[in-house]
């Protein structure tokens, strides 16, 4: 009897389980089509060939009180991003009033050279601040209209919220600010600088490390010392903007903060000695410094400014220790974390992402890393060519749940530098998302 029994179940069983499965991907089919007609209303299409930007138009009500407006990029090789990011600048500052523009670069070498803009010229100035993964003709447009727009009267400043000092553009400044005060403290500062370069790579032993570090922290001290008590005299000298001594003033206490902190850690990590227990520690505290340098920025710099703000998506997005997964599978907090909650507030944050295409590595610049295509069933990237444009922006922070938007509220997978999954829900990461087509890797100049 319990022979038959099995006998006749187990077709049963097989026909529900059939008949489930086709059911499930009937309703993921009818739930897609629902996805694709909302992204085929609302989604805006950017057109690079309009010379007017009306294309940019939805940016106002998109946008409507909101100070920050952050613009990520899944890659830093691609010069699509590139240009798209530079036009929607000139645009924000034009059109909507914002006067700032934070780079993912060095604070110390993009303030720098932002206030000697008047003796470099477009592409010096470029050169000289951010990292050379920008070196782009796309992006000397930027800094060719940011120079423009100083002379112009209608200045778009270039600030950085990096800590990471790749170049000697601050030693080159502010050795010639302090050198016409006192030859032998610009001596100071420029071989200060020149140390605190090789700090890591040039100590052996932790013991090494800490005496230099030592040494470094009191010439910087010395350093503020005197620029506190001969103020009106550097001031005299410094260029004429009203925030260079301040600048000034906090690059120097910036060398001691990452002394005393992030290479601290850089040298646990060469000696192997890593901090709690994790390998890459300095990672996670960058993005915390970062996450430090925008809020100084934001809050004592320039807290009546709306400030556009360039950098990685990882960088920007609000709040990475909510990700299902990231590209490296620890999901630790980035700099979108770490900011308070009450600039969190104010900001606006834009993913940006490719369907197609290839960028450079940003390791060497030269690397050329092909993007997934065609990207996988159901990601972001797969889910907006349903917008058949190429190039859309679309909104999120204004869109609530429902069964043309569910896609933004439940797992999403979409893809770092274009070929490494991620899943998130995308209304926890992003405000809104700028999708192209294909991308093209960025042509370094030099």
């Amino acid at each position: 009897m319990k022979q038959m029994i099995v006998k006749m179940a187990l077709p049963l069983l097989v026909v529900c389980l059939v008949f489930s499965a086709f059911s499930a991907s009937a309703r993921a089919a009818s739930e897609e089509k629902h996805w694709e007609r909302w992204i085929q209303r609302h989604a805006h299409p950017l057109d690079s060939s309009d010379a007017s930007s009306k294309d940019l138009r939805f940016l106002k009500k998109a946008l409507k009180g909101k100070r920050i407006v952050q613009l990520g990029e899944t890659t830093h090789g691609a010069g699509e991003f590139n240009a798209t990011k530079v036009r929607m600048i000139k645009y924000l500052h034009e059109e909507l009033g914002y006067d700032v523009l934070a780079f993912e670069s060095g604070f110390t070498d993009t303030n720098a050279s932002y206030l000697n803009m008047d003796q470099l010229t477009s592409k010096s100035t470029m050169k000289k601040s951010i990292y050379p993964v920008w070196h782009t003709e796309d992006v000397v447009e930027l800094f060719a209209y940011m120079k423009e727009q100083k002379e112009k009267g209608d200045p778009l400043i270039l600030t950085g919220f990096d800590i990471q000092s790749m170049k000697n553009s601050f030693n080159d400044a502010a050795n010639q600010w302090v050198n016409a005060v006192d030859p032998e403290k610009a001596e100071l500062l420029s071989q200060s600088e020149n140390d605190f370069s090789t700090l890591v790579t040039n100590s052996n032993t932790f013991d090494e490390f800490a005496q230099k570090k030592e040494t470094l922290v009191k010439n910087y001290q010395e350093l503020i010392k005197f620029a506190e008590t001969h103020a009106s005299e550097l001031k005299a000298h410094l260029p004429k903007e009203p925030k260079a001594y301040d600048i000034f003033l906090h690059s120097l206490q910036l060398r001691i903060d990452v002394m005393e902190t992030y290479m601290l850690e850089e040298m646990k990590e060469k000696l192997k000695d890593y901090s709690e227990n994790i390998e890459d520690f300095t990672f996670y505290m960058r993005d915390r410094m970062m996450a430090e340098q925008f809020q100084w920025v934001a809050e004592t710099l320039y807290p009546k400014k709306k400030i556009i703000v360039w950098g990685h998506n990882y960088h920007l997005r609000k709040q990475n220790t909510k990700m299902m997964m990231d590209w490296v599978a620890l999901n630790g907090p980035n700099m979108g974390d770490y900011l308070p909650e009450r600039l969190k507030k104010q900001t606006y944050t834009i993913g940006i992402y490719a369907y197609s295409g290839a960028s450079l590595d940003s390791s060497d610049n030269k690397t050329v890393t092909p993007v997934t295509s065609p990207p996988p069933t159901g990601s972001l990237e797969a889910l907006l060519k349903a917008a058949d444009h190429p190039a859309v922006f679309v909104d999120v922070l204004h869109t609530k749940n429902k069964k043309g938007t569910s896609w933004m509220y439940t797992p999403r997978t979409a893809l770092y530098w274009g070929f490494m999954e991620e899943q998130m829900i995308l209304k926890e990461q992003y405000d809104g998302v700028i999708w192209l087509e294909h991308i093209t890797p960025s042509v370094i100049i030099k």
